[in-house]
C-alpha cells in the first residue's frame, strides 16, 4: 500500500529540528514514489506581496497587508501562486476545492489584472526525494491531515500552525519541543 499526502497538509511537531521546517504547515501538491512537493503555507516574509506585483509591473489584487510566503527552502527565486481553482492555464495544477497552484507570467498577469482576490505569492518549494517524507513520517516528524481553501486563505499565516493543529483536536500545549516547552 503506498501512502499519500497529497492532497492534504503536513503540520510539523514541534521536535523537527530542521530549521527550515519549525512549525511550519505545507500544503501537498504531489506526494508519489518519485517523492513530494508542497509548499509552506504559514511563513511569511518581510517583502509586500503588493511590491512583488508592482516590481513586476503589475498592481496587487489582494490584501493590503498581505506579505511573500518562504514556500520552502527549494529554489527559493522561483515564484508559485496559490489561487482559487476557477483559474486553468497549462501549468495549473488543482490541489483542493478552492486552491489551485501555479507559476506563470500568464498566470500572474491575468490574474492581477482580473482583481483575483484569493491570490497568494509565495517564493521556493518544499521538496522530498523518493521515501524521504515517508521516512521522516514514520519518524513521528510530521502529522498529516486535511487541506482547505480557508487554511490557504483566510487564516493568518502566524495562526495556521496552532488552528490547523486544533482543527486535528490537538492542543499545541500538549506538544513538547525538544528543547523545552512551546512558547
Amino acid at each position: 500500500m503506498t501512502f499519500t499526502t497529497a492532497p492534504g497538509i503536513l503540520i510539523a511537531v514541534p521536535q523537527l529540528d530542521d530549521p527550515n521546517f519549525h512549525r511550519s504547515v505545507v500544503l501537498m501538491i504531489e506526494h508519489n514514489e518519485k517523492g513530494a512537493l508542497g509548499l509552506i503555507v504559514n511563513l511569511e516574509l518581510d517583502h509586500p506581496s503588493a511590491a512583488v506585483a508592482e516590481e513586476l509591473g503589475l498592481s496587487w489584487p489582494g490584501r493590503p497587508e498581505a506579505h511573500l510566503r518562504r514556500g520552502g527552502p527549494v529554489e527559493p527565486q522561483s515564484l508559485w501562486m496559490l489561487h482559487d481553482d476557477g483559474w486553468a492555464f497549462s501549468e495549473t495544477m488543482r490541489v483542493v476545492p478552492g486552491v489551485s497552484v501555479s507559476r506563470s507570467r500568464e498566470a500572474l498577469t491575468r490574474m492581477c489584472e482580473a482583481r483575483e482576490q484569493r491570490l497568494v505569492f509565495l517564493v521556493g518549494y518544499a521538496g522530498w526525494g523518493p521515501g524521504q517524507l515517508e521516512r521522516e513520517i514514520a519518524q513521528g516528524s510530521w502529522l498529516s491531515s486535511r487541506a482547505t481553501a480557508e487554511l490557504v486563505y483566510e487564516w493568518l499565516p502566524d495562526e495556521i500552525w496552532t488552528r490547523a493543529l486544533g482543527a486535528m483536536g490537538i492542543d499545541p500545549a500538549h506538544l513538547v519541543e525538544a528543547a523545552g516547552e512551546i512558547q
